[in-house]
């Protein structure tokens, strides 16, 4: 690599730094409402950062382009469009749609790929969307209109929506987990060192050993390493103070 190229790396290095920091600074700034405290500083991260990597202004993206949810970022259906829209790529509403399914045809400006989607009420009752009285059945051809688009986009104009689901695509789908709550619970898993402290202490203590375990299990913790740390700290204090009672009594 010559000396202009690795120049430009360290511009390009030094640019992206500065626009993380300028990311975190804003949602310092952000967190200080109420209205966007309550999408927390993770949230607001990932909303901007999503609109930057997209070149959605961050002001629309926040104002209800774009959304945090369960750990992943949705997109209005209407900003979807309309993005798909500002590259000259279009959009064709299939005659045959109505109340149980939208099919959707789209074409590229650019090459002239076409794609056809389509998303049914039928599809929606079996994957669970559906409910009496939710989205599903108060605005069910928006409903549709939204998970066509969202599949047309995926195959279609991926360079458009990048990894983003269409608005209702995760909070309203119960089989898709919160890949945040999956990290904090990986997060809260105890060290092979803190297992083996408990462990050693046990040994000891057997009979309070076996009333933790009695103890774990009616709360489905089935292994000590998936102990959460408060009541770790709380056991490891309490089996230390046995083991030294027990100790006293056989001096």
């Amino acid at each position: 690599m010559n000396k202009e190229n690795k120049n430009e790396v360290v511009v390009q290095s030094n640019n992206s730094l500065a626009e993380l920091k300028n990311s975190h600074e804003l949602c310092g700034l952000l967190l200080k409402t109420p209205h966007y405290a309550k999408m927390g500083q993770e949230g607001i991260f990932a909303i901007v950062e999503t609109a930057k990597s997209l070149n959605i202004d961050p002001r629309q993206a926040l104002g209800g382009g774009l959304y945090f949810v369960r750990g992943k970022v949705e997109m209005s259906a209407r900003m979807m469009n309309a993005l798909i829209r500002s590259k000259k790529h279009s959009i064709t509403r299939d005659k045959r749609s109505d109340d149980t399914i939208c099919i959707l045809h789209g074409r590229r400006a650019d090459n002239d790929d076409c794609w056809t989607e389509s998303f049914s009420l039928d599809e929606a009752k079996k994957a669970g969307l559906y409910r009496a009285s939710g989205p599903w059945a108060t605005f069910t051809r928006d409903m549709l209109f939204a998970r066509a688009l969202s599949r047309l986009a995926r195959q279609l104009f991926p360079d458009i929506v990048g990894n983003c689901y269409v608005e209702g695509e995760i909070s309203l789908d119960p089989n898709i987990k919160d890949t945040s709550e999956i990290v904090t619970e990986l997060q809260d898993q105890r060290t092979d060192k803190e297992v083996k402290a408990l462990m050693d202490i046990f040994k000891k203590v057997p009979e309070y050993r076996q009333e933790i375990e009695e103890f774990l299990n009616k709360k489905n913790i089935e292994e000590f390493a998936n102990i959460p740390k408060e009541m770790y700290e709380k056991v490891l204090k309490n089996a230390k103070l046995k083991a030294k009672e027990l100790a006293e009594e056989k001096a």
